[in-house]
């Protein structure tokens, strides 16, 4: 049986292609920006199409004997801030459109990304699964609603819905210009290219981070595990300041020229102001395996490779 990525021409959707692949597994991508990876996607079945749009998402299904649907597809923040509307179009609709489709073509297993944000910028850690919920940004509060929807669907069509609230994701391939905490991904990607970069935010600002590789891998092991039905589970990330970021690039790349001159970015601060403390969160064990210097080196390795 095959298995659908839906957003499969982005950032961790198409490393999750890659590895699924790797593992001899039929891949269907479905993306609206399929054209983008229509080069480097050997062996991986392609479809063009919006999520948003029930009747794309059921011709793929029907089309193809899918036992799990890996549901990526979605508008990052700050796009989802600026427009609303079309995010509700893509990240709500779209979900329930993949959700229906799963219980009209018996698809077992969703497997869905969500987002440590769901908890607010005022979270005290540590917290758990259990702990309220407070999203105050139009992306959280859609991947909470999602989540919701998921509950539901598991509950009264018996479709095996397990959500994973990720950190900030870091490695190559990512847009540097997407999501709110993106100065990590700035700083390597420009050091890379032999540029000075500026980080906006203070050094101390301590954020947690997992490699593209290890979400990747915590998406299969939660899909492979047999004795979970509906769930939803936080992942802890790996607890590193900004400084210790650009110290950790200075050491690989000693003529990287990064500075720090923190604005008065208000949305920013409330963002990172509820995740300054560590926090004991993972209730599967579920967390990336590599130190930052792990981190560094194999992000900066690989993206040196694609330059």
């Amino acid at each position: 049986m095959a298995i659908l990525i839906t957003g499969g021409a982005g950032f961790i959707g198409f490393h999750l292609a890659e590895r699924l692949l790797e593992a001899e597994k039929e891949v269907v991508i479905l993306d609206i920006n399929i054209n983008k990876i229509k080069d480097k996607a050997k062996g991986i079945i392609l479809e063009k199409g919006d999520i948003s749009k029930a009747n794309v998402v059921d011709a793929v299904c029907e089309k193809y004997n899918f036992s799990t649907i890996f549901h990526l597809a979605a508008i990052l923040p700050p796009l989802t801030e600026e427009d609303p509307y079309k995010a509700f179009k893509t990240n709500v609709e779209g979900t329930i459109n993949v959700l229906d489709a799963a219980r009209k073509y018996k698809i077992e297993t969703i497997i869905y990304p969500s987002s440590a944000t769901v908890f607010g910028p005022d979270r005290t850690p540590p917290f758990t699964e259990e702990d309220l919920t407070d999203p105050w940004t139009i992306y959280s509060s859609f991947k909470l609603c999602t989540e919701i929807m998921g509950s539901i669907y598991s509950k009264k069509f018996d479709i095996n819905f397990r959500a994973v609230r990720f950190p900030v994701v870091v490695g190559p391939g990512r847009d540097p210009f997407i999501g709110i905490t993106s100065y990590p991904t700035q700083m390597i990607e420009e050091s890379v290219k032999g540029k000075p970069y500026v980080a906006e935010v203070p050094p101390e600002t301590k954020i947690p981070i997992v490699f593209v590789d290890d979400a990747v891998q915590i998406l299969i092991n939660l899909w492979r595990n047999k004795d979970l039905h509906f769930e939803i589970v936080n992942v802890d990330g790996l607890w590193v300041t900004a400084q210790e970021i650009a110290d950790g690039i200075k050491k690989i790349i000693p003529s990287a020229d990064i500075v720090f001159k923190p604005v008065e970015n208000v949305h920013i601060q409330q963002v990172l102001s509820g995740v300054q403390k560590q926090k004991d969160e993972a209730k599967y064990g579920l967390k990336g395996k590599r130190l930052l210097d792990e981190i560094l080196q194999e992000y900066i390795s690989r993206s040196s490779e694609e330059k």
